[in-house]
């Protein structure tokens, strides 16, 4: 089950709600997307990729295990990539190819540590390239500010809730 709320409510059949919420983040305003334990990200990821485009940065913010990967897949899908794609939380970045190509960092490993060369994962964050970063708080610095914001938040009952926002520099 996908339940979409917007900071505009609109008055919609329920039918029309993830419609809604992809509208809503192509024309950069809030979307929140609520999933059902263990539910389908592509809602969430079409909110996503429907505002997206080549050179953006979109950061993911949620605890372990809220479905970061798990949505950067459902991203990657719907951008043409057809390849499997896994978690960088060793490499700690993958590319592939998509239209445009996709970006994935997960900044985990870094923790609050300073003083690493960065110089080779910025060259995964391309004007070509849709790059989604997990972990961004470890990036403060060298990291691009994020272009859409996403936080991933749990219920009690396992019910994720997907909070999808423009930067304050996209609005």
């Amino acid at each position: 089950m996908v339940a979409v709320s917007s900071l505009r409510p609109r008055r919609q059949p329920a039918v029309l709600a993830v419609a809604a919420a992809v509208a809503a983040a192509a024309a950069d305003r809030f979307a929140m997307i609520t999933v059902a334990d263990g539910g389908d990200l592509t809602p969430v990821a079409e909110a996503i990729c429907s505002a997206a485009q080549a050179g953006d940065c979109v950061h993911l913010h949620g605890p372990i295990g809220a479905g970061k990967t798990t949505l950067v897949q459902a991203c990657a899908r719907l951008l043409g990539v057809s390849e499997p794609v896994t978690s960088p939380t060793f490499a700690l970045a993958h590319l592939y190819d998509g239209t445009p190509p996709v970006a994935h960092l997960d900044l985990y490993r870094l923790g609050e540590a300073t003083g690493r060369d960065t110089a080779d994962l910025l060259a995964y964050l391309t004007e070509d390239a849709i790059a989604f970063v997990e972990w961004p708080e470890y990036g403060v610095g060298w990291l691009p500010a994020a272009t859409y914001l996403v936080r991933i938040g749990f219920d009690d009952d396992g019910t994720r809730q997907f909070g999808i926002s423009p930067a304050a520099s996209r609005l």
